[in-house]
C-alpha cells in the first residue's frame, strides 16, 4: 500500500509537472501572439509578459503590456475574446494616455495631493478617451472590447449603479447596453452635466488640448465624482484603471495622429437621446413626456452644466427638484425611451426616471451570443488558439515553406558573397564609435603636447558612431514558369544565396520568399545560409506577389531595425490593386521598397508602351526601381541599394 502511494504520488507529481510545463509554453506563445499583433498595429517594439499575479487582469507601463495569469484558464473562444479586449485596452494606453512628465499629468497629481479625487476623474474619463479612438482607428477591435466590458459588469453586480459615468463615452457599445446602465444609475441628476463632459473629453486630442481637458477633469471632479460620494464610487474600466498612476515609459502617438483620430471618432457609434431630469411639478404630466419643452426649454438641449447641477439637487429645496418614483416597477413603468432615431443625431428625449431594468441580463446574453457568432471573431480566435494550443508558433496566414533542393555553390558565388562580405563590414566600422586622433578640436592628448605637437593636431575626438547597419532585408523571389528561360531562376537564386550571406557579417537579417500564385518561404530571418549550398527557387507557375506582399508587411512592421529594405524580383508584370495598396502602405511606414524587373529591350519598350496612357504605376509604387537584362545583374544592383543606405546614415 505504501509503495502504491509512492507511485500514485510520483505519478501525481509529474503529471502537474507536466501541465505546468504545456502551460508555461502556451503562455509564452500567447505572448508571442500579441506581441505580433501589437507591433503591427503600433509599429512600436512592444513585449507582452504573463505574470502570476498584479493589481488589475491587465496593465501597461507605457512600453509594455502586462496580463494577469488569473485571468486565462481555458484558452477557448470566450476567454481568447476577453482576453484580446484586455489587450487592445492595453494598447490605446500605449497609444494615446499622458505620461507622469506631461504639464497635463503633473497638474493631476499636484491638485491629487492637496484634494484627493482628481487621478480617479482622469482615468474614468481618460479610459473612454483612450478607446474611443482606438476604435475609430481600427472598428475591427470594437467586439473584442464589447465583451471586456460584459465580463466587467458581471464581475462587479455592486458597481451598476455608479458605473454609468464610465460607460457614457465608449459610444461603440450597443445603445440599449448603454440606456440600460443610465436607467440603473443612482443619482440620475448628475446625468446631464456628465454628459456634457465626457461627451466632449472623449474626442480630446493631445498635447493641444491638455488645458481644455484639465478643465473637464476638474469639472468632473468637483460636479460629478464628489457628488456621488466616495462609498460607491465607478470602478473606471475593465482593467480596474480608476487608481492607476500615470505610466513614465513610452511615447504616445503623435498630436497630428490623434487628431485624426478624433475626427474619425466624431462620427463613429449611435449617440444617446439627449434628457434632462423631470422636474417635480411636472409630475402630473403625462408619463414620459418632455419636461424641457414644459418648462420653456427645446426639446433636445441639454441644460448647462450650472443649471444642470443646481435643478436636479437631491436636497429637496426649489421648484426644479428631481423627485424620482417610489419603485423600481413604478419607474419602468413610466420609462419611455425614443428608440427610432438613427437618423436623427442628437435629437430626441428621455427623462432619467430611475429604477433597474429587469432586462438587462438578456441585453447583455444577446451582445454576447452576437459577438461569439461572428464570423471574422471566430476565425480569429481559430488562429490565435492554432498558435497557443497548437504550438507551432505561426499564424494561420503565415508563408509556408517550399521545398527547394540545395545545389553546390559555385567558386564565383561563394567569391561575389564574400566580397560583398567584406565591403559591408568595412562600411560597418566606420559606424562603429571609435576615438578620431590628433584632430583640432576635441580632449586634449597630454602626451602628444608634451611632445611639442602642432596645436592642430592636439586633440582627440570621441565619434558617436551611427546605427547604419541596423538593417533588415526581405527579398520576394518570382518563380513564374518564365524565370526558367535563360537560367533566370537559378541566378535569382544564386543573388539571394549572396546578398543573404554577406548581410549575415554585419548581422542583419535576410528573409527570402517566393511567389508564384502563391508565396513559399525559402529562408527565415534568424536561419544562417549553409555554407556549401544553395536553396534552387525554380520557376513553375504564375506571377502574384500579394500574399508574399503580406507576410513581408507584417514583418516588417514588427522589426525594430532603423532601415528596412523590400526586393521585389520579377521578370513579368503583376495586378496591381492589392498590391500596390500594400507597397504603398509600406513605403508610408519608412521601408525602402525595391522592384528590379528583369526583362530584355523589347519586353522594355512593349511595357513602356502599355503603361504610357495608362493612370497605373508600371512599377507598382515602389520607391526604387530598376531593369537588369538578366539575373547576374541582380548582385551588384541590390549591392548599391544596401550600401547606398548605409552610406547615406554615415553622412547623417
Amino acid at each position: 500500500m505504501y509503495q502504491d502511494n509512492l507511485t500514485d504520488s510520483y505519478y501525481s507529481t509529474a503529471s502537474h509537472k507536466a501541465e505546468a510545463q504545456e502551460l508555461a509554453v502556451r503562455l509564452g506563445s500567447l505572448c508571442r501572439v500579441y506581441e505580433q499583433t501589437d507591433r503591427v498595429l503600433t509599429q512600436d517594439p512592444i513585449n507582452v509578459h504573463v505574470v502570476d499575479d498584479g493589481p488589475a487582469p491587465a496593465w501597461s507601463d507605457g512600453k509594455d503590456i502586462y496580463i494577469n495569469k488569473e485571468e486565462i484558464k481555458e484558452f477557448d473562444l470566450e476567454e481568447l475574446v476577453q482576453i484580446n479586449g484586455l489587450n487592445y485596452h492595453e494598447l490605446a494606453h500605449h497609444l494615446y494616455s499622458p505620461r507622469k512628465g506631461t504639464t497635463m499629468m503633473q497638474w493631476v497629481m499636484q491638485n491629487e495631493a492637496v484634494d484627493p479625487g482628481y487621478l480617479a476623474a482622469t482615468n474614468v474619463l481618460e479610459d473612454q478617451r483612450i478607446e474611443t479612438l482606438l476604435t475609430a482607428r481600427y472598428p475591427a477591435i470594437v467586439p473584442y472590447l464589447t465583451k471586456t466590458i460584459l465580463r466587467w459588469i458581471t464581475d462587479t453586480p455592486e458597481k451598476l449603479t455608479t458605473n454609468y459615468v464610465a460607460i457614457r463615452g465608449r459610444q461603440y457599445l450597443p445603445l440599449d447596453l448603454r440606456i440600460a446602465l443610465r436607467d440603473m444609475f443612482f443619482m440620475p441628476e448628475l446625468i446631464p452635466v456628465a454628459a456634457s463632459i465626457i461627451d466632449e473629453y472623449r474626442t480630446l486630442h493631445f498635447p493641444k488640448q491638455y488645458e481644455r481637458a484639465q478643465e473637464l477633469i476638474e469639472r468632473f471632479k468637483l460636479e460629478v465624482l464628489d457628488k456621488m460620494g466616495v462609498i460607491n464610487p465607478p470602478d473606471g474600466g475593465p482593467s480596474g484603471c480608476g487608481g492607476r498612476n500615470p505610466s513614465a515609459l513610452g511615447r504616445p502617438e503623435p498630436g497630428k495622429a490623434q487628431q485624426k483620430d478624433s475626427e474619425r471618432a466624431k462620427g463613429m457609434g449611435q449617440p444617446e437621446p439627449q434628457f434632462v431630469p423631470k422636474p417635480a411639478e411636472d409630475n402630473t404630466s403625462e408619463p414620459g413626456s418632455s419636461a424641457g419643452s414644459e418648462s420653456g426649454e427645446d426639446e433636445g438641449t441639454t441644460p448647462s452644466a450650472e443649471s444642470s447641477s443646481n435643478n436636479g439637487s437631491s436636497n429637496g429645496e426649489g421648484t426644479g427638484t428631481f423627485t424620482p418614483p417610489k419603485t423600481a416597477s413604478e419607474a419602468l413603468a413610466q420609462r419611455k425611451v425614443d428608440q427610432d432615431f438613427g437618423n436623427q443625431s442628437n435629437t430626441g428625449h428621455a427623462d432619467s426616471l430611475g429604477g433597474i431594468p429587469d432586462n438587462i441580463a438578456d441585453i447583455m446574453t444577446k451582445i454576447e451570443e452576437t459577438i461569439l457568432t461572428r464570423k471574422d471573431v471566430q476565425q480569429d480566435i481559430k488562429t490565435k488558439q492554432r498558435v497557443i494550443i497548437g504550438g507551432d508558433g505561426k499564424h494561420d496566414d503565415n508563408v509556408k515553406r517550399g521545398k527547394y533542393d540545395l545545389v553546390p555553390v559555385l567558386g564565383s558565388v561563394l567569391a561575389a558573397a564574400r566580397r560583398f562580405g567584406r565591403e559591408l563590414e568595412r562600411l560597418k566600422q566606420e559606424c562603429e564609435p571609435i576615438w578620431q586622433r590628433e584632430t583640432p578640436t576635441g580632449r586634449v592628448n597630454v602626451q602628444r603636447v608634451i611632445n611639442g605637437c602642432e596645436i592642430d593636431v592636439a586633440f582627440d575626438r570621441w565619434q558617436e558612431g551611427t546605427d547604419g547597419t541596423d538593417i533588415e532585408t526581405v527579398m520576394l523571389i518570382d518563380r513564374s514558369g518564365s524565370m526558367a528561360s535563360d537560367h533566370n531562376d537559378m541566378r535569382a537564386s544564386e543573388a539571394a544565396y549572396i546578398i543573404k550571406r554577406a548581410m549575415e557579417q554585419i548581422d542583419c537579417p535576410v528573409t527570402v520568399y517566393s511567389f508564384d500564385d502563391r508565396a513559399e518561404l525559402v529562408s527565415e530571418r534568424s536561419e544562417k545560409v549553409n555554407k556549401v549550398g544553395l536553396p534552387f527557387i525554380y520557376g513553375n507557375g504564375g506571377t502574384n506577389p500579394r500574399t508574399t506582399l503580406i507576410a513581408a508587411e507584417r514583418l516588417l512592421k514588427s522589426s525594430r531595425a532603423k532601415s528596412k529594405i523590400l526586393f521585389l524580383i520579377t521578370d513579368g508584370q503583376f495586378n496591381h490593386g492589392d498590391n500596390d495598396e500594400i507597397i504603398d502602405r509600406l513605403n508610408s511606414m519608412g521601408v525602402i521598397t525595391v522592384m528590379v524587373l528583369i526583362a530584355d529591350d523589347a519586353e522594355v519598350e512593349w511595357l513602356q508602351n502599355r503603361y504610357q496612357s495608362s493612370d497605373e504605376d508600371m512599377w507598382h509604387k515602389c520607391s526604387i526601381h530598376g531593369l537588369v537584362k538578366s539575373a547576374s545583374d541582380l548582385v551588384p544592383f541590390a549591392k548599391e541599394i544596401v550600401t547606398g543606405t548605409i552610406k547615406r546614415s554615415l553622412r547623417k
